[in-house]
This record gives structure tokens, C-alpha cells and sequence, in this order.
């Protein structure tokens, strides 16, 4: 995999750009930067979102070859974003692989019930944990920051089961930090909004033909617009001032939804179309 030469090197100086806090960021870098160097190898978590994407850039800066990104891949990512893991960790040079696992066949999860988020990042645990050891590695790190409430995330206890470490999270960086940081290090996913699985978009049982239907209904609407699977019917949340064509309601029609709700953020409002 080839390697891109990076704008930002810890601890030295940063490239600056016209962001309101360059100094914080690049104080929060070193301090990222130091906590990574204090450990010998790691294995970074690695979604390709912005929070993970720090860390490994931070990480491979710090421990160059030490540092291996991974990625665990399932029915319940999309192949979006498993492009844009391959991609950033492309732009920062670290190794990156991806593990597969088969989440659909654990059966809780399937129900999708209120301890699916938990069982997932259960299983998730378990196959870094297992890649870690194979490697000798004995730190596995999560792109948790200071602004994720731990009563919102169910997932937290899993991590903090599995003895993940957060340094984001211990380093009292928020998420609007965490994206300057990605400015500065020349992450070119540094405003890409955040992402949650395919699970967490449908009501009901989990199923490979629905999480694929959500997959092709993301792709059919703007970047960041939010969407509920209902079944027969899906819910888009629609930025003010913004507007879902009817190309896009087509669309959502021809992959087998028969009812499409427009919910407004302000002022909250739903129209059937």
C-alpha cells in the first residue's frame, strides 16, 4: 500500500491552517502524540471516521510500525465506509487490515433489541483482542472522545469490559477538537459527518436484505441525511432549508419502499409522500 507524505509531525511543530484554535489542536496533538509514545505497540480500532483516524495518525507518527489500524468488518457496516477506512489509512501510511466477522448469526443481535449495540461491540472486542495477542500487542485503543456520554453509548460497557483504553477520551478531547486535529493532520475526512451502522437504522428484525436496502437508500440521498427503515416505509430526516427531490423519492420507491416520510428538524414536521 503506498504511503502519503503527512502534513503533521508530534511532537514538532504543525502545519496551521485558519481554524479559530490552531493552538489547542496542536497541544492536544502532542499530548496524543505523548500518550502513544508511552506504549510499545498498539492496535487502533479503526472505522475510518475522524475519531479513529486521529488516533491512528497519532499512533503511526508515534510507534511508526508498532501501530497496525484494523478494521472489523460486517453485514452491519456498509461498503461505503469500509472504502473510506481503506482510503484514510491510505493517506496515513499505517498498515491497515480488515477482519470479518458474522454478526447476523448471533441471534440477539438479529432481534435487534436493546443489547445489540452491546453484543456487537462485544464480538468486535473479542476479534481485536484476538488479532492483538497474535501480534503481541497489549494495548487496543477506540476512537471514544470527552463529548460521547457514556449512558448514550451501550457499547462503552463492552469496551470498558474488554479493557479498550480511549485516549481521546482520557485526554478530555471533545469531538470538535478531534476534528481540527484532523485539519491539521491533512485527513481529508476531517468534516465527514459521523456515521452510525446500518442496525441502527431499521426497526424491527435484522435481516442481509434490509441492511442492504438502508446501504442503497443512503446512497440514493444527500451525505449526512439521516433514515429509519420501517419496514414497507422510510423515514428521511431532511435538513432545514433543504428539500428531498423527486428523484430521490423515486429512488427510494424503486428498492422497495412503498411509503417515504420527510421529517424536518426545524420546524418539526412530517409530510407522506
Amino acid at each position: 500500500m503506498g504511503k502519503k507524505a503527512f502534513a503533521c509531525i508530534c511532537p514538532v511543530s504543525v502545519r496551521l491552517n485558519s481554524d479559530p484554535s490552531p493552538d489547542r489542536s496542536v497541544q492536544n496533538l502532542r499530548k496524543l502524540c505523548r500518550w502513544f509514545a508511552d506504549h510499545d505497540r498498539v492496535l487502533v480500532a479503526f472505522s475510518g471516521g475522524v475519531d479513529s483516524s486521529v488516533l491512528a495518525a497519532a499512533a503511526f507518527r508515534s510507534l511508526g510500525q508498532r501501530a497496525v489500524a484494523v478494521t472489523v468488518g460486517s453485514e452491519l457496516q456498509s461498503e461505503a465506509d469500509l472504502e473510506n477506512a481503506w482510503r484514510t489509512a491510505s493517506e496515513i501510511g499505517i498498515e491497515h487490515i480488515v477482519l470479518e466477522i458474522g454478526l447476523l448469526e448471533v441471534g440477539e443481535i438479529r432481534a435487534n433489541g436493546p443489547k445489540r449495540c452491546y453484543l456487537c461491540k462485544k464480538a468486535m472486542a473479542e476479534r481485536l483482542w484476538e488479532e492483538a495477542k497474535s501480534r503481541g500487542i497489549v494495548t487496543v485503543v477506540d476512537g471514544t472522545n470527552a463529548s460521547d456520554k457514556v449512558e448514550d453509548r451501550p457499547g462503552m460497557r463492552a469496551l470498558l469490559e474488554y479493557d479498550i483504553r480511549t485516549p481521546l477520551r482520557e485526554l478530555g478531547i471533545a469531538k470538535p477538537e478531534v476534528r481540527v486535529m484532523a485539519k491539521q493532520l491533512g485527513l481529508s475526512n476531517a468534516d465527514r459527518p459521523s456515521r452510525s451502522c446500518l442496525a441502527t437504522k431499521i426497526r424491527g428484525t435484522l435481516t442481509a436484505e434490509r441492511l442492504e436496502r438502508v446501504e442503497e437508500a443512503e446512497g440514493i440521498l444527500d451525505q449526512g441525511w439521516k433514515i429509519a427503515d420501517r419496514g414497507d416505509r422510510v423515514e428521511v430526516r431532511v435538513p432545514a432549508g433543504a428539500a428531498l427531490s423527486g428523484e430521490m423519492v423515486a429512488g427510494l420507491r424503486r428498492i422497495g419502499y412503498r411509503r417515504v416520510v420527510v421529517t424536518r428538524k426545524s420546524p418539526l414536521q412530517s409530510d407522506l409522500l
